[in-house]
């Protein structure tokens, strides 16, 4: 990172716990200065504890100045339940600069 990068931060409170049978809504809230900072567009990516890609660079969708996505049921029926998740966001600011940001996660029962 050069001393010209716009710095940005991604506030996760916790890890990422997707419930098992049920779609599950991810997000990636962004701030700079403290202030809650609306990305244009990106992409997540999700990661099982096997490394293996589960969603592959699907593209978010921003609410509330938020990024967001719905993993479905469906995509994660076959997943082995436990942590060592990984969540890789990909989001466009407003600098005009594609931003990653990463945190952990899992698949949980409930």
């Amino acid at each position: 990172m050069s001393s010209s990068d716009t710095l940005y931060s991604a506030r996760f409170l916790t890890p990422e716990w997707l419930e098992r049978g049920r779609d599950n809504l991810a997000k990636c809230r962004v701030y700079r200065d403290g202030a809650l900072a609306a990305p244009s567009s990106g992409t997540v990516s999700v990661f099982n504890a096997s490394n293996l890609e589960v969603v592959a660079a699907a593209s978010v969708t921003i609410s509330g100045s938020v990024a967001q996505y719905t993993i479905t049921s469906g995509v994660l029926g076959a997943e082995l339940l436990g942590a060592g998740w990984l969540f890789e966001w990909s989001l466009t600011m407003p600098d005009g600069v594609a931003h990653i940001f990463r945190t952990d996660g899992g698949l949980v029962r409930r």
